[in-house]
């Protein structure tokens, strides 16, 4: 990682190896386990309400939202930098094989859509970055330099996709916005799923703040729900 300036502050210790691996590794089998018995609002509560906002706020200091009220425009222009778009492009084409793929909602529930567009579309974009880049981090920082900061990075690299991985197989599948297999569509879509991640790494080093990996995130999220015409509030509690 070249540009590690954000992170020199940044000296995780051995508690923040636990809760990472606790979250890359267990929390996506609770909240899995926990759907099948409540619905997806306790989980879901775990998962933000726990890991994603109060513990990372707690090790890290900061959730890395920051605003510099007197000089947004600014602030905003800074993210925008090529990597940004690149991102963002492939978003852009991932959203594009989404109309091909997702299965629309025959009857649409207008509460429950709207809901769903306004509160859990970006409270999902903009929160679980957070535990996603914490789980990394906390190996990858581990260790500043030398031999075993490799060793940590690829561990921390290896959890990150862990969690990304089991959190949506175990937990997400069970109940978010179902798509269908259509040639050429469905593998473009998983290709830039797989890339996404990894280039979430590189933005929140380049940039030192969440908002542009939410900004990428919401967009995917709040085109998905007005696609398919999805209601999660069925699913909150069974």
């Amino acid at each position: 990682m070249a540009t590690d300036y954000v992170f020199e502050n940044y000296r995780p210790k051995s508690t923040d190896l636990a809760l990472a691996i606790i979250a890359a590794l267990v929390m996506p089998i609770a909240a899995g386990y926990l759907f099948d018995l409540t619905g997806a609002l306790l989980p879901m509560a775990i998962y933000y309400g726990l890991f994603a906002i109060p513990i990372v706020r707690w090790r890290r200091g900061s959730l890395d939202y920051k605003i510099e009220w007197g000089n947004i425009r600014s602030q905003f222009r800074r993210y925008l930098t090529p990597l940004f778009w690149v991102l963002f492009l492939l978003q852009a084409v991932l959203v594009v094989t989404s109309w091909f793929t997702l299965i629309r909602i025959e009857t649409v529930n207008p509460i429950g859509w709207i809901l769903t567009l306004a509160v859990w579309a970006p409270m999902n974009a903009f929160s679980e970055q957070l535990i996603w880049l914490y789980t990394f981090d906390s190996f990858a920082e581990f260790y500043k330099e030398g031999r075993r900061r490799y060793v940590m990075v690829f561990i921390g690299g290896a959890l990150y996709i862990a969690l990304i991985g089991l959190i949506h197989a175990l937990f997400w599948a069970k109940f978010l916005l179902e798509s269908a297999y259509v040639l050429i569509f469905t593998q473009v879509f998983f290709a830039i799923q797989f890339i996404m991640p990894i280039g979430y790494i590189f933005l929140y080093r380049r940039t030192g703040s969440m908002w542009p990996l939410g900004i990428i995130h919401v967009f995917l999220n709040l085109t998905g729900v007005l696609f398919s015409g999805y209601s999660i509030v069925p699913y909150l509690i069974l």
